[in-house]
């Protein structure tokens, strides 16, 4: 034990108010990720239904999720000038700050979603124009999935959840592609129906994005865990356990 009476006390309120820190900084960026997953379904949703209302509550998400993006901003240089991690402890302030930039960009994404169907609001499409749009909530389901699944794997520092989102988004591109062909179909039928198809492949191409950047998050976890950057490896060679 130090001869400095003051030391122990001194230690271990830093190391209290790191975890504090940290902590707090943690909370922002989940809750940009849930305000993130309202956007997303509320997008969906309301170009798979040329629903006008549901949009523009996209709108209202999109600029709390803008305040929540500061809030981050300030909890992490905070982070940095005061506690100066290092090892793990930095990995993850890292981890948490890319997961701030990606939510942003999902968050974005929704928004360009929602102001297609805003767009298609104006000309009134019929029930069965909405058809096009299936392939949108198709896109949604597993997308929606991943965004849920990553976040639970930042919130719980869990790599097995983490390496599970990295493997499955894989799935994404043939989905994609599925729903392009399925698309070309509406367009052989009937040309005029261009205008529709742009805008469901518009939209189920966010989709992608938006699972893409899920998966991003679930990857800069596995490397917060175990150190182990796997952007640029096969995932499934990486041991979950």
């Amino acid at each position: 034990m130090s001869d400095k009476p003051g030391c122990p006390t001194d230690k271990g309120h830093i190391l209290s108010r790191f975890d504090g820190d940290l902590g707090r900084f943690r909370e922002i960026v989940l809750d940009m990720g849930r305000r993130v997953q309202c956007e997303v379904d509320l997008a969906a949703d309301a170009l798979a239904r040329c629903d006008v209302t549901k949009a523009r509550k996209v709108t209202v998400e999109h600029r709390r999720v803008r305040d929540l993006d500061i809030d981050a901003l300030e909890a992490n240089a905070r982070l940095y000038a005061i506690h100066q991690p290092v090892a793990r402890d930095l990995r993850f302030v890292l981890t948490l700050s890319r997961a701030v930039y990606d939510l942003e960009r999902i968050s974005g994404e929704a928004l360009r979603v929602a102001e297609i169907a805003e767009a298609l609001y104006e000309i009134q499409p019929s029930s069965q124009d909405n058809v096009i749009f299936e392939d949108v909530r198709r896109m949604h389901k597993p997308v929606a999935d991943l965004l849920d699944r990553c976040l639970r794997a930042v919130a719980e520092e869990n790599v097995q959840i983490a390496v599970g989102v990295a493997l499955d988004g894989k799935e994404l591109g043939e989905l994609f592609k599925a729903s392009i062909r399925r698309l070309a179909t509406y367009l052989m039928e009937d040309p005029r129906n261009i205008r529709l198809v742009i805008d469901a492949t518009l939209g189920i191409k966010a989709m992608e994005r938006i699972g893409d950047h899920a998966c991003s998050i679930a990857r800069n976890l596995i490397y917060s865990v175990t150190g182990k950057d796997v952007r640029h490896v096969n995932v499934a060679s990486l041991d979950a356990g």
